[in-house]
């Protein structure tokens, strides 16, 4: 059974569609690499799933249910990483915790030192290079314990070393709690890399 499902899902830009009818079935625990060249609708599918985006038609299903962000735990990582200013690190990281009220875990210690930002939590994200602001990100949205994980190029803007080290930390992440996953990626070398499976866009454009 899926654990994620879209039927028929159409998403348009005023009169422009960017989705027609758009079906896709995910597995738990499983990590679906969105491919294609950019238009094709991939950030759009993550911006629906989410709730930003409204479908004109079609269905989308997390386990049995309609999703609905607001009761659903779903993270979501967009591709500058949505880091607020005026909050440190630390902040950051928890504000997603402190608006659902969900208490503090030692879980939440362990996924701060996987991600190797101890010595950050007291810095602004002005302050932080571009992977520091990506595992910042990623931290934010892995503590939440999400049912559901989007990933909008979240290595795409780091340099080849960055953006290795910052998918082994990933992975070793998604080794622990294997959080489903869409990830969305213009470089199928990172696909391949990342994914358990390859979603290729290219007949949508």
């Amino acid at each position: 059974m899926s654990f994620l499902t879209l039927h028929n899902v159409s998403v348009s830009y005023g009169k422009t569609a960017v989705l027609r009818n758009f079906n896709l079935s995910v597995e738990a625990g499983a990590i679906y690499c969105l491919t294609g060249p950019s238009g094709c609708g991939k950030s759009t599918l993550l911006k629906t799933i989410c709730g930003i985006l409204q479908p004109q038609t079609g269905e989308i299903r997390l386990g049995n249910q309609p999703i609905n962000p607001a009761v659903q735990t779903i993270g979501y990582i967009p591709q500058h990483y949505g880091l607020l200013d005026w909050l440190t690190v630390k902040d950051n990281i928890f504000l997603g915790k402190k608006i659902r009220n969900i208490p503090f875990s030692p879980e939440d210690e362990q996924i701060i030192n996987q991600l190797e930002i101890r010595d950050l939590l007291k810095r602004y994200p002005k302050e932080l290079s571009g992977g520091q602001q990506q595992r910042a990100a990623l931290a934010r949205a892995w503590i939440l314990r999400p049912q559901l994980l989007l990933m909008d190029e979240p290595f795409s803007s780091l340099d080849s070393f960055t953006a290795e080290r910052s998918i082994e930390l990933f992975l070793q992440l998604w080794e622990i709690q294997k959080i489903t996953t869409l990830f969305v990626t213009h470089n199928l070398q990172e696909a391949e890399r990342v994914g358990t499976h390859i979603v290729d866009f290219n007949h949508l454009c």
